[in-house]
């Protein structure tokens, strides 16, 4: 039977399957970016547009299947299971691509369905067909069809998922929607091409059956290009509308990994997200930093756990995220809790998260940690009014930090200023313009200094302005103000490195100054101290070993026997001599040491005056007359019987000050004359004014007088000898008496008067001198006091001392029995018979301190007399507290010794 194709329809239906195909890959893009409830509808929409568009082609290319002579309806029910067929193949096609990941196993299988599918529609399409003919069948037309189709269905899943894979390429969608159309349609026209229709007899056509005419072509095809064009536009559009759409997530994703990022490095602000309920959903390190807390131990937690308990008893948190929901946002300051339990104060910002649909689906918090703020507000109270408004703003905050600037250099003690390049002060602290007395900034550095002093500092100024560091000193004075500042000038630069201005700092180093001279001072003086300790020193060493060598050359001397008795005695004279002077010098210095130390006491009694001056005539007449000087003695005016004083350090003080006078004059005389002074406050003071005739104190000698360890001459080929302490030790002797000394007059080649004053306490003024005395050499009497009915025990640990008391003694005619140590003598003295004991207090094994008191506890009366080097007084007073009868000091004097002695035979 003779077939035609119309030319058209085969175009369109070509046409159709093309489309449908160009449709199939969008709606497969479409698909895969879909989700959810939405994936579902472009699903089930896309295979219904996507089936009915191939069924269209199939139906367009059986429609445009013309056989002269004969009518051709088609089976409504069949037609619309093919239809159904369609679809499903579609469905197939989409589901197998929808999933991001493809298996090849599904590629398989989808293909064998979809194969299935297109071929069961096509034939089913043609079973459909009603007309006065029966087909026969080219089964191997019919093969290739279907193995067409199994290539088309699995060609079009392989683009499907190309496509799907680079949807951007336009060119590559053309190309594949063309191949993927023609082998859809080549399919078709095989299948058609594989049936051959036998005329029969004219088919009585059903209710059932849709008649093939005109209207029904323009029926389907009209619809169909409707749809596809309707569904192509709708595909291409949300095509577009994805691609916008997914550009913009991507660059939404990108915007949120920078900020993201952008919190994740802020370290000084804890920023998270809360829900709802207010547990933490998201933690930046800027958290951890601050709480202490790692994202593991909040993520999930309530807010509260950063609140002190009172807090949470308040429901505190709770009530920031309901202002911050009502209001739209909240800020607030307040003490939070770390992990290990401290506290910080936080500033806090709380903002509620909208969705698209205005509701409140979170909150973002952001937390700074401003204990440091606090504590600068607590120091600076005056900031604290004004910080919240200073915060706000940039102006505010500069205003704040200038003020703060301004506080911290008005409280450093230097002048700060700010110079700009004209010259012009634009800043200025407080210490600046209160020294210059006057507003500074805006006023030129000339306008400030004036023209007498601004040309002084110009060259320091230009040095500064062309960029270096300048530093000098200068002495600096404004109306009644004057001090020496250091002043330093700090160059500023701009972005090019160009010199802008400088800072000027000026200290006042005026007291340093002061303390810089006062230390040199004191660096001479100790220089000249130490000068003056080491002459001391070396004149000590002398005076010391003088006497001392002598001491011990005439010991040597007595050694041998060819010595006459004359040389014998003189030798011991000279021994005696030399032996006092050391004791002399070392009573000095342990007397001065005490003054020093403020332990000398002083004792007040009352003695006859006229004794005294008798005792210190009778002293150093001798002395005077040896040198053929006159020593005259006498008074000036009414003078007291009797003096309240200390005899002891009086006779010291004289002896000294007389005896200087008779050391240093080789002719003439040395006179005493003393007399009642009246003072301005109206009390009494009894003055000694002791004159001589010998060389004079030069100048320059009379301020190192009453320096310790000082003479007038300290050098090594001095005239006089001493050690430098008697007119020292004498003037603060004469000031514990309530008086002073002082040099009244001296000349040099004339002699030297010095002036002693003391209080003589309450006197009685009963006579009156009746001249001056003149005293020559007295000679010394041998009372000749005998012990020699006395026994007593020597208790010693030095043999020399044993055997020179021993001697003493026995010339005196004692009965002497000796003992080593404290022991031996505690022993001896029980099981003898001793008129009276000798102790040393240092010894080995036993002291005499110890056995003293043993003896006593044993109730022994017999006299004890201590025997000691030490010769202060508070020694004295424990050795009496201690039991002993007597103290007598080494080294021995054998006067006092005797005397001693002999007041205990008398009382035996």
């Amino acid at each position: 039977m003779l077939i035609r194709y119309s030319p058209m329809l085969v175009s369109l239906s070509v046409l159709v399957a093309i489309l449908a195909s160009y449709m199939a890959l969008n709606l497969a893009y479409n698909v895969n970016q879909s989700k959810g409830r939405s994936h579902v509808l472009w699903l089930i929409g896309g295979s219904i547009a996507m089936g009915i568009g191939i069924w269209s082609m199939h139906f367009i290319g059986m429609l445009a299947m013309d056989m002269p002579g004969m009518d051709m309806a088609y089976n409504i029910p069949l037609m619309i299971l093919s239809i159904i067929v369609a679809i499903g193949a579609s469905a197939v096609a989409l589901v197998i691509v929808s999933p991001t990941e493809v298996r090849t196993r599904s590629i398989v299988l989808g293909g064998l369905a979809m194969t299935a599918a297109i071929a069961g529609m096509h034939y089913i399409g043609m079973a459909s067909m009603r007309m006065n003919a029966i087909i026969e069948w080219n089964y191997f037309l019919v093969f290739a069809s279907i193995l067409i189709a199994m290539l088309a269905s699995y060609g079009a899943l392989m683009m499907l998922m190309r496509a799907r894979q680079r949807p951007e390429q336009v060119s590559l969608l053309l190309i594949a929607s063309t191949i993927m159309g023609c082998a859809i349609a080549g399919m078709h026209y095989v299948g058609m091409a594989a049936a051959t229709f036998v005329h029969q007899h004219k088919p009585e056509y059903t209710h059932d059956s849709l008649l093939v005419t005109d209207n029904l072509t323009a029926a389907v095809v009209i619809p169909t290009f409707l749809l596809l064009g309707f569904s192509l536009a709708i595909s291409i559009g949300l095509r577009i509308w994805n691609r916008t759409s997914k550009a913009a997530v991507e660059n939404l994703i990108k915007s949120e990994e920078k900020f993201r990022i952008l919190v994740e490095a802020v370290k000084d602000y804890a920023i998270f997200m809360l829900d709802l309920n207010g547990n933490i959903t998201t933690w930046n390190s800027g958290a951890q930093r601050i709480t202490g807390y790692s994202e593991k131990e909040t993520i999930g937690k309530h807010i509260s756990i950063f609140y002190k308990p009172e807090d949470i008893e308040n429901h505190t948190a709770e009530k920031e995220l309901f202002a911050a929901s009502k209001y739209g946002h909240f800020e607030s300051e307040g003490q939070r809790v770390r992990k290990d339990g401290s506290l910080y104060w936080a500033s806090i910002v709380i903002s509620p998260q909208i969705d698209s649909e205005q509701k409140i689906i979170g909150y973002s918090k952001v937390t700074r940690d401003i204990t440091a703020v606090k504590e600068a507000e607590r120091r600076l109270k005056s900031l604290n009014e004004d910080l919240e408004d200073r915060v706000r703003t940039r102006t505010a905050a500069l205003a704040r930090r200038e003020y703060q600037l301004r506080s911290i250099t008005n409280a450093l003690p230097v002048l700060i200023g700010q110079v700009d390049q004209n010259e012009v002060f634009t800043f200025a602290n407080e210490g600046l313009e209160n020294w210059f007395q006057t507003k500074v900034v805006g006023k030129t550095f000339r306008e400030v200094l004036g023209e007498e002093r601004y040309p002084e500092n110009k060259p320091y100024i230009d040095r500064a302005l062309s960029g270096e560091n300048v530093t000098y000193e200068r002495v600096s004075k404004s109306g009644n103000n004057q001090g020496i500042f250091s002043v330093t000038y700090v160059p500023e630069f701009d972005e090019q490195k160009q010199p802008t201005g400088f800072i000027v700092l000026a200290n006042d180093i005026t007291k340093y100054k002061e303390i810089q001279q006062d230390l040199k001072d004191a660096r001479d003086a100790a220089e000249v101290a130490n000068s003056t300790k080491s002459a001391f020193l070396a004149n000590m060493s002398h005076e010391i070993r003088t006497p001392l060598g002598a001491v011990l050359g005439f010991s040597e001397l007595l050694l041998n026997d060819d010595m006459s008795p004359s040389e014998r005695h003189n030798s011991v004279e000279v021994i005696k001599r030399n032996g006092q002077l050391l004791s002399n010098i070392i009573n000095d210095i342990l007397d001065l040491s005490k003054v020093e130390a403020g332990k000398m006491e002083i004792e007040k009694i009352q003695v006859p005056f006229s004794e005294i001056m008798k005792e210190i005539s009778s002293s150093l007449s001798l002395g005077a007359s040896e040198k053929g000087l006159k020593l005259i003695v006498g008074s000036q005016g009414p003078v007291p019987h009797y003096i309240k004083t200390d005899p002891l350090r009086l006779r010291q003080i004289l002896l000294n000050i007389v005896g200087n006078a008779i050391k240093f004059t080789q002719k003439g005389s040395v006179q005493v004359i003393f007399q009642m002074l009246k003072t301005d406050d109206g009390s009494s003071k009894l003055a000694f004014i002791v004159k001589d005739t010998g060389e004079g104190i030069q100048p320059e000698q009379i301020d190192r007088l009453f320096i310790p360890f000082s003479q007038a001459d300290v050098s090594t080929t001095r005239k006089f000898g001493g050690t430098g302490l008697g007119l020292v030790l004498s003037r603060k002797l004469a000031n514990a008496l309530g008086g002073d000394i002082i040099l009244a007059e001296t000349a040099r080649g004339k002699g030297s008067t010095f002036m002693i004053t003391i209080d003589p306490g309450d006197v009685n003024l009963a006579f009156e001198a009746k001249s001056q005395y003149q005293f020559s050499n007295m000679a010394i009497k041998n009372d000749g006091t005998s012990l020699s009915s006395l026994n007593v025990l020597l208790v010693d640990d030095s043999l020399d001392n044993q055997l020179l008391l021993t001697r003493i003694l026995k010339k005196a005619g004692a009965d002497v029995t000796t003992a080593s140590n404290g022991r031996e003598g505690y022993e001896q003295a029980l099981n003898g018979n001793y008129d009276v004991v000798l102790m040393d207090l240092q010894m080995p094994e036993m002291d005499g301190y110890e056995a003293t008191k043993l003896l006593r506890e044993r109730l022994y009366q017999k006299p004890i007399i201590a025997l000691t080097a030490h010769a202060m007084k508070e020694e004295r007073e424990r050795s009496l507290k201690s039991g002993f009868n007597d103290h007598i000091t080494k080294p021995i004097d054998q006067k006092l010794l005797i005397n001693t002695l002999s007041s205990y035979v008398k009382e035996i």
